[in-house]
Protein backbone atom coordinates (compact mmCIF):
# COMPACT_ATOMS: atom_id res chain seq x y z
CA UNK A 1 0.00 0.00 0.00
CA UNK A 2 1.32 3.18 -1.09
CA UNK A 3 1.06 6.36 0.97
CA UNK A 4 1.54 10.07 -0.75
CA UNK A 5 4.80 10.59 -0.60
CA UNK A 6 6.61 8.13 1.21
CA UNK A 7 6.06 4.78 -1.14
CA UNK A 8 5.75 1.55 1.27
CA UNK A 9 4.73 1.91 4.91
CA UNK A 10 7.00 -0.34 6.79
CA UNK A 11 4.21 -2.91 8.31
CA UNK A 12 3.71 -3.56 4.42
CA UNK A 13 7.47 -4.00 3.90
CA UNK A 14 7.54 -6.93 6.95
CA UNK A 15 4.38 -8.12 5.94
CA UNK A 16 1.35 -7.22 8.27
CA UNK A 17 1.21 -7.07 11.67
CA UNK A 18 4.86 -9.12 12.28
CA UNK A 19 6.33 -6.59 13.97
CA UNK A 20 3.11 -5.21 15.59
CA UNK A 21 2.64 -9.13 16.74
CA UNK A 22 5.63 -9.65 18.29
CA UNK A 23 5.97 -6.43 19.93
CA UNK A 24 2.46 -7.65 21.85
CA UNK A 25 3.84 -10.24 22.96
CA UNK A 26 6.85 -8.71 24.82
CA UNK A 27 5.57 -5.90 25.77
CA UNK A 28 3.49 -7.59 28.68
CA UNK A 29 6.66 -9.85 29.91
CA UNK A 30 8.94 -7.06 29.58
CA UNK A 31 6.56 -4.85 31.43
CA UNK A 32 5.58 -7.55 34.49
CA UNK A 33 9.44 -7.93 35.06
CA UNK A 34 10.12 -4.23 34.98
CA UNK A 35 7.32 -4.13 37.25
CA UNK A 36 8.32 -6.93 39.73
CA UNK A 37 12.07 -6.24 39.82
CA UNK A 38 10.86 -2.54 41.36
CA UNK A 39 8.06 -3.81 43.65
CA UNK A 40 10.67 -6.47 45.01
CA UNK A 41 13.90 -4.52 45.26
CA UNK A 42 15.84 -4.98 48.36
CA UNK A 43 16.51 -1.60 50.17
CA UNK A 44 20.19 -0.68 50.00
CA UNK A 45 22.17 -1.01 53.13
CA UNK A 46 23.89 2.29 54.36
CA UNK A 47 25.63 0.94 57.06
CA UNK A 48 26.51 -2.29 59.16
CA UNK A 49 28.38 -2.41 62.60
CA UNK A 50 28.84 -5.25 65.15
CA UNK A 51 27.24 -5.79 68.69
CA UNK A 52 28.62 -8.00 71.24
CA UNK A 53 28.53 -9.19 74.98
CA UNK A 54 26.87 -11.02 77.10
CA UNK A 55 24.42 -12.17 79.74
CA UNK A 56 24.02 -11.42 83.36
CA UNK A 57 24.09 -15.57 83.40
CA UNK A 58 27.49 -15.00 81.03
CA UNK A 59 26.47 -16.17 77.73
CA UNK A 60 28.09 -14.32 75.12
CA UNK A 61 26.18 -13.21 72.28
CA UNK A 62 26.92 -11.30 69.23
CA UNK A 63 24.91 -9.80 66.37
CA UNK A 64 24.88 -6.82 64.04
CA UNK A 65 22.56 -3.78 63.20
CA UNK A 66 22.21 -2.59 59.56
CA UNK A 67 20.28 0.83 58.43
CA UNK A 68 19.20 0.97 55.27
CA UNK A 69 18.52 3.81 52.91
CA UNK A 70 14.76 3.49 53.59
CA UNK A 71 15.40 4.43 57.14
CA UNK A 72 14.67 1.71 58.89
CA UNK A 73 17.12 -0.18 60.86
CA UNK A 74 17.59 -3.99 62.15
CA UNK A 75 19.26 -5.54 64.08
CA UNK A 76 19.83 -8.97 65.06
CA UNK A 77 21.64 -10.88 68.07
CA UNK A 78 21.99 -14.84 68.28
CA UNK A 79 23.33 -16.47 71.28
CA UNK A 80 24.85 -19.57 70.57
CA UNK A 81 23.06 -23.12 71.78
CA UNK A 82 19.83 -20.56 72.54
CA UNK A 83 17.78 -17.96 71.28
CA UNK A 84 18.15 -15.50 68.54
CA UNK A 85 16.18 -11.89 68.73
CA UNK A 86 15.78 -9.12 66.44
CA UNK A 87 13.60 -5.85 66.48
CA UNK A 88 13.78 -2.97 64.09
CA UNK A 89 13.65 1.22 64.69
CA UNK A 90 14.01 4.46 62.95
CA UNK A 91 17.93 5.10 61.66
CA UNK A 92 16.86 9.02 61.53
CA UNK A 93 15.22 9.26 65.08
CA UNK A 94 17.50 12.10 66.28
CA UNK A 95 17.55 11.24 69.78
CA UNK A 96 20.71 9.74 71.36
CA UNK A 97 18.71 7.27 73.94
CA UNK A 98 15.97 4.91 72.33
CA UNK A 99 14.01 1.88 73.13
CA UNK A 100 13.44 -0.65 70.65
CA UNK A 101 10.99 -3.27 71.00
CA UNK A 102 12.55 -6.89 70.74
CA UNK A 103 11.33 -10.50 69.30
CA UNK A 104 12.78 -13.66 70.02
CA UNK A 105 10.72 -16.33 68.49
CA UNK A 106 6.74 -16.47 69.30
CA UNK A 107 7.08 -16.61 73.04
CA UNK A 108 9.69 -14.68 74.19
CA UNK A 109 10.23 -10.48 73.80
CA UNK A 110 11.31 -7.35 75.69
CA UNK A 111 12.82 -4.31 74.98
CA UNK A 112 16.22 -2.88 74.82
CA UNK A 113 17.06 0.85 75.53
CA UNK A 114 19.66 2.19 73.67
CA UNK A 115 22.19 4.98 74.02
CA UNK A 116 24.13 6.27 70.67
CA UNK A 117 26.94 7.90 70.98
CA UNK A 118 27.76 11.29 69.05
CA UNK A 119 27.31 10.18 65.43
CA UNK A 120 25.48 6.94 66.69
CA UNK A 121 27.35 4.06 64.71
CA UNK A 122 28.60 3.58 68.56
CA UNK A 123 26.70 2.91 71.87
CA UNK A 124 25.58 0.74 74.66
CA UNK A 125 22.23 -1.47 75.32
CA UNK A 126 20.52 -2.42 78.05
CA UNK A 127 18.24 -5.69 77.17
CA UNK A 128 15.53 -7.31 79.74
CA UNK A 129 12.92 -10.12 78.16
CA UNK A 130 9.91 -11.46 78.98
CA UNK A 131 11.59 -14.72 80.30
CA UNK A 132 13.41 -13.11 82.96
CA UNK A 133 16.96 -12.75 81.04
CA UNK A 134 19.05 -9.64 81.00
CA UNK A 135 21.70 -8.20 79.08
CA UNK A 136 24.15 -5.50 78.22
CA UNK A 137 25.68 -4.99 74.68
CA UNK A 138 27.94 -2.66 73.02
CA UNK A 139 28.31 -1.49 69.50
CA UNK A 140 30.29 0.02 67.21
CA UNK A 141 34.17 1.06 68.58
CA UNK A 142 32.76 1.18 72.04
CA UNK A 143 34.40 -1.77 74.11
CA UNK A 144 32.15 -2.93 77.14
CA UNK A 145 34.67 -2.22 79.65
CA UNK A 146 33.97 1.82 78.26
CA UNK A 147 30.27 1.46 78.63
CA UNK A 148 29.84 -0.08 81.60
CA UNK A 149 33.52 -0.53 83.51
CA UNK A 150 35.53 -4.03 84.68
CA UNK A 151 32.69 -5.72 86.08
CA UNK A 152 29.15 -6.41 85.30
CA UNK A 153 26.47 -4.15 85.95
CA UNK A 154 23.20 -5.53 87.73
CA UNK A 155 20.46 -4.44 85.31
CA UNK A 156 17.88 -5.25 87.41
Amino acid sequence: MKVAGYGLRHSDKLGRGHYGRRMKMLAPALLSFLLSSAAYAQPAPIFAIPITRQLTNGAAAAGQATGYNTGVGEFWVAFPGSIRCSGTWSVRDPNPTIIIPVTCGARVYGEAIVTRQAGFMTGSAIVALSNGKRGQFVFGDLSYEQAFGQGRVRTR
